[in-house]
């Protein structure tokens, strides 16, 4: 008998990988910020019932129900809610209360949200699964849309060495992923990839050597004097030297989900603001 328990719970963590039907009047719980948004943006907001304690966009997600963290989802809080769906990320941080839950017969559907390919893949199979596939096929559609254009705007401009920095003690920066996939959109040489890790920590020596002509820094969102700081003790960078020294809002360059072609927009704007010109609002940042 346990060996035929073990078998179904193998083969619902397999499934959780695999397409899933539609089913009417799904509950849906949330495990990560950009399920919750893609679920929004497609139209499904409506079946969910519960959420991660970071999803908060849109505004109605942040009023459901919290179910604990990406890294340590609450089982007891997730079964509360009676959920007929459960949408993780595909990722091994949390294996342990995913595969609790597939042992509990709970329907699993995992996804990806690291590169570009997988976030539009993961709209894809949330739309899909929700009943909603041509909303999903919508979003899609204006995504490659918008960073066509973008695209377009950026032929023939030279590219620029770019810094993008995620954290503080240590710095800590972009190095691959779809981070790493829209710098190189934006037609920038990011200084960060190529080192072995998504997010490399840099010594200042690496960066004084790299020297960048753009730094952008997301700490400057909400912090902006302690990192201007920062960077006005090495005025012989590029980027220092030119006032090209920005910060970013994390939400929603931090964001990976629907809203990935607007962060392709302000990052092209930010590098290359004499084409675009530099977003509305950018925290902290030198003009």
């Amino acid at each position: 008998m346990a060996v035929l328990m073990l078998g179904a719970a193998l083969a619902a963590w397999a499934c959780a990988r695999q397409p899933i039907p539609a089913t009417p009047g799904q509950r849906i719980v949330s495990l990560a910020p950009s399920i919750t948004e893609t679920l929004f943006a497609v139209g499904a907001g409506a079946q969910v019932v519960g959420v991660s304690q970071y999803c908060d966009y849109p505004r109605a997600a942040a009023r459901l129900p919290k179910v604990g963290s990406f890294l340590t989802p609450n089982v007891e809080a997730i079964v509360g809610l009676r959920p007929s769906l459960i949408i993780g990320l595909d990722t091994a941080s949390n294996d342990r209360e995913l595969r609790a839950l597939a042992r509990m017969g709970y329907r699993l559907l995992l996804v990806d949200d690291d590169s570009l390919e997988g976030i539009e893949n993961g709209i894809g199979r949330i739309g899909a699964m929700t009943g909603h596939g041509a909303q999903a096929q919508q979003v899609l559609d204006s995504i490659r849309a918008r960073m066509r254009t973008v695209r377009a705007r950026l032929e023939r401009v030279p590219p620029r060495k770019v810094l993008m920095v995620v954290g503080h003690d240590p710095l800590v920066a972009v190095g691959g992923g779809y981070l790493d996939e829209l710098l190189r959109m934006a037609d920038c040489i990011n200084i960060g990839a190529g080192l072995g890790t998504q997010w490399p920590r840099l010594s200042i020596e690496y960066i004084i050597a790299a020297a960048p002509e753009v730094v952008l820094d997301g700490q400057m969102g909400s912090d902006p004097q302690t990192p201007a700081g920062f960077w006005s003790r090495y005025p012989n960078l590029p980027a220092v030297r030119n006032h090209r020294v920005f910060g970013y809002d994390e939400n929603p360059v931090l964001r990976p989900g629907p809203r990935v072609a607007q962060t392709l927009e302000i990052l092209a704007a930010l590098t290359h603001p004499e084409i675009f010109g530099l977003p509305a609002r950018s925290p902290g940042g030198r003009r």
